[in-house]
């Protein structure tokens, strides 16, 4: 192949890649992230956070992945016939300017083979997969006093749960 031919074949791949992430201009939004201290010995743990997509764009999450465990997992908390369980999911769709709370009783992040004690006061990070692009979010560790002073998501915020899961 000559020269000229492949400069053209780099120039689309370039402009490819841009308009992809074109398509999303405004990028997903992650605030109030955070991590409850567990107990010394345990093995898991759950991050929280809230986020926000302000594209014009439904944003797919399709996995997440941290250093901070073995494996990491998008989970939904629920209560079925007054059993409450947690249910993997596998993809969670996040309309064009809604906002979605990972909570404790709801949507989160869990995190299950711990690398090592987490403790309050340090951090760790989780990359979310989406069709955004790797949204990688820095979770600090919190105390469960902490925890409890939070504002809960469902008040003055407006966040919307009203979204889909595949």
């Amino acid at each position: 192949m000559n020269l000229l031919k492949l400069s053209g074949l780099a120039g689309l791949a370039i402009c490819g890649a841009l308009v992809s992430n074109l398509a999303f201009a405004e990028l997903p939004q992650v605030s109030n992230a955070r991590v409850i201290q567990p107990p010394p010995s345990a093995n898991v743990a759950a991050a929280y956070f809230d986020l926000t997509n302000p594209s014009d764009q439904s944003l797919e999450i399709s996995g997440v992945v941290s250093d901070a465990a073995d494996r990491a997992e998008l989970h939904l908390s629920k209560v079925e016939n007054d059993v409450a369980k947690m249910v993997k999911q596998d993809q969670i769709t996040l309309d064009a300017g809604e906002s979605l709370a990972f909570e404790q009783g709801s949507y989160h992040v869990m995190l299950m083979g711990l690398n090592e004690e987490l403790i309050a006061g340090s951090s760790l990070q989780i990359t979310l997969q989406t069709s955004a692009g790797e949204l990688v979010i820095t979770v600090p560790v919190i105390t469960p006093d902490d925890a409890t002073a939070m504002p809960d998501s469902h008040g003055d915020k407006h966040l919307k749960h009203g979204h889909d899961t595949k």
